[in-house]
């Protein structure tokens, strides 16, 4: 069972969808609009970054490295997307 998300986890969580905000917000304005698939690349260096982390993250998630890879992950690429198209749309 997925260990709750408690108040420096919940944190964690937001703070990594800003990150992802941040990153897809600067690559919409950067990226040309017809090379949509050029954005994986910009969510590498997130990733690589979380993964060096992740011993440290875990701890916020009660030592559950993979919760906390799955939380993070996804609320890094829910925040560079949404960012993403929120520049995109308008």
């Amino acid at each position: 069972m997925p260990a709750p998300v408690n108040l420096r986890s919940g944190a964690a969580i937001v703070a990594a969808a800003a990150l992802g905000a941040v990153a897809g917000a600067i690559a919409a304005a950067k990226l040309p609009s017809d090379k949509f698939a050029w954005t994986g690349f910009a969510l590498l260096p997130l990733f690589i970054v979380l993964e060096l982390l992740l011993k440290q993250l875990a701890a916020l998630f009660e030592g559950d490295r993979n919760a906390a890879r799955l939380m993070l992950a996804g609320a890094i690429v829910v925040g560079f997307y949404g960012a993403w198209f929120g520049v995109r749309s308008s």
